[in-house]
């Protein structure tokens, strides 16, 4: 299985500035050869750290930038890809400030939220009430959203399905959050259906055990297992949640592998900010991603 960020790489790529003429007709374009340097620094930024920092000085210094909204989409996306919650609220409000129909930041926040939400907060309610109208809002924007200038039309399909399936993976691990199990399942085959990433079906096998279907979860796990190339982590994830299906209910136990691989945070893959690319929680425990 492909990692989200070798999807979001196949949906646009990583790089700003990378293959421009192959991108859609009147894509951004740095004003200067000082914009342009600072895009390139962006690009070649070792880290989060370093690259977010990047991004914030690029945004001081070049307000009017075509690539302005494109960056905070990709900042938010980044923060959110690594769960790291603080960070991707702050750029997330940033971006939504700067446009309030960013699918991308929506779609980032309510990833990030979900999988940030425990079951006794005080305001648990709040945030997953939050998190829900962003996913919601982000699918109504995806319905009517043009294509982005950055992205080659053939590319553009692709990156909408994405968006679309990671907003109903946020709204399965919402539901999973309020312990809803069966609309939490129903979230994670949309996901799936959308596309079809072995991820996603673990999520919906975690629904489905947590949910006491035990018959239906190993049938799901016995799907992934079936995926041809399959990632050595999801491997891993689902045969050590089939063994415990197989095990809730009382059938003969199987090896589990012994040491389990664990499974990568809800958001199942970061998100492509256009144009780079957002979430899991961990498949045993509830996010998918990247």
């Amino acid at each position: 299985m492909r990692t989200r960020n070798a999807l979001l790489q196949t949906i646009t790529g990583l790089a700003l500035l990378a293959s421009l003429a192959t991108w859609a007709q009147n894509p951004p374009r740095p004003k200067s050869q000082p914009e342009l340097d600072a895009l390139r620094a962006i690009d070649s930024a070792p880290s989060l750290e370093t690259r977010l920092r990047k991004i914030d000085d690029f945004l001081a210094a070049y307000a009017d930038s075509d690539y302005k909204l494109i960056l905070l989409d990709q900042a938010v996306a980044m923060a959110a890809d690594k769960n790291n919650y603080p960070l991707a609220m702050a750029w997330g409000q940033r971006d939504l400030d700067a446009n309030p129909h960013s699918y991308v930041a929506m779609q980032a926040l309510a990833m990030v939220t979900a999988n940030n939400t425990r079951e006794f907060d005080l305001d648990k309610e709040q945030k997953l009430s939050q998190a829900e109208k962003w996913a919601n809002t982000a699918l109504e924007e995806l319905k009517t959203a043009q294509r982005p200038p950055q992205f080659p039309e053939d590319r553009w399909p692709l990156a909408q399905k994405y968006y679309q399936a990671q907003c109903h993976l946020a709204l399965g691990t919402i539901a999973v959050d309020r312990k809803k199990y069966d609309a939490a399942a129903a979230e994670f085959q949309t996901a799936f259906d959308i596309t079809p990433e072995p991820a996603y079906l673990i999520r919906l096998g975690e629904a489905q055990l947590k949910g006491g279907k035990y018959d239906a979860a190993i049938a799901t796990y016995d799907k992934v297992l079936a995926t041809a190339n399959l990632n050595p982590v999801i491997k891993g994830v689902a045969e050590r949640e089939k063994a415990d299906a197989v095990r809730r209910k009382g059938g003969p136990a199987t090896a589990a592998p012994a040491q389990p691989a664990q499974a990568q945070p809800a958001s199942a893959q970061p998100a492509p900010a256009q144009p780079a690319p957002s979430g899991d929680k961990p498949a045993a425990s509830g996010e998918p991603a990247k």
